[in-house]
């Protein structure tokens, strides 16, 4: 009798269904939030997709990595990292070569309407950094004449408008990403820089060469994005993140890769 439902067991488990993969958009191309140890993408054309071998994909690290396969989990789904310029993220969604965004994604005035937010999985906030020796910026109304870089988006924008009316910045350079502002920061091409807090605090938790100035800009969040066309997709996610933001898993998420405000 225990060989046959042994044998029952089995033959249940073979019939039964993989689990659905959930195919995830983002670009593996920057630290902290998805990237190959070791690895410097930093000077990569960033407006262009990775050139990633899929056993690289198995080796990324980072925080959309891990929220990534902890939302994975609550679903019950297996996902798969489909990589991709961050800049082409709505565009490749819309088109249907994935399913989801998950990149450090932030909708804005831009976002097509057939594309839908979750709820936020990670806070986050735009915030300044100066170089750790220059003595003329203590507060954000020391920026009043300076130069500021920046990378080409809606949020960033936004904020440096404000910042504009009311301290008089100059936001003179512009890149596709934080890294090579980083660059231009200690070069002193810029005496300042705008850019997602998550990344700024991890790197100047790294090099004391720079520093934070006051408190985040705004206050934003990083959502997944789903086609608007997948409502029962967009609850399930939903009902995921809730349980995640609820969870110490979350917590302990934000404090492995030094993010915490």
């Amino acid at each position: 009798m225990n060989a046959l439902f042994a044998a029952s067991i089995g033959a249940l488990l073979l019939q039964a269904p993989p689990p659905e993969t959930l195919r995830v958009g983002l670009d593996p191309r920057s630290e902290p939030s998805a990237f190959v140890p070791g690895v410097n993408y930093s000077y990569d054309e960033t407006r262009k997709p990775p050139a990633m071998a899929e056993q690289a994909l198995g080796l990324l690290e980072g925080f959309e990595i891990d929220v990534m396969n902890a939302l994975g989990r609550r679903l019950g789904v297996t996902p798969r990292v489909v990589p991709t310029s961050w800049f082409d993220l709505e565009k490749n969604l819309l088109e249907g070569r994935f399913d989801v965004i998950l990149g450090s994604w932030t909708p804005s005035e831009r976002t097509s309407k057939e594309i839908v937010a979750s709820i936020p999985y990670y806070d986050w906030g735009l915030v300044v950094a100066v170089r750790s020796d220059d003595a003329r910026v203590r507060t954000l109304a020391d920026l009043a004449g300076l130069k500021i870089g920046h990378i080409p988006d809606p949020a960033v924008e936004g904020a440096l408008r404000e910042l504009d009316r009311g301290l008089g910045v100059r936001a003179v350079l512009v890149r596709d990403n934080g890294s090579l502002l980083f660059d231009d920061l200690k070069a002193g091409l810029i005496d300042a820089l705008i850019f997602d807090s998550p990344y700024v605090r991890w790197r100047v938790s790294r090099d004391r060469s720079f520093r934070v100035v006051g408190e985040p800009l705004n206050r934003l969040g990083y959502h997944v994005g789903v086609r608007r066309a997948d409502a029962a997709l967009l609850a399930r996610l939903n009902a995921a993140i809730q349980a995640f933001r609820d969870s110490d898993e979350s917590r302990e998420i934000r404090k492995k890769w030094g993010s915490a405000p």
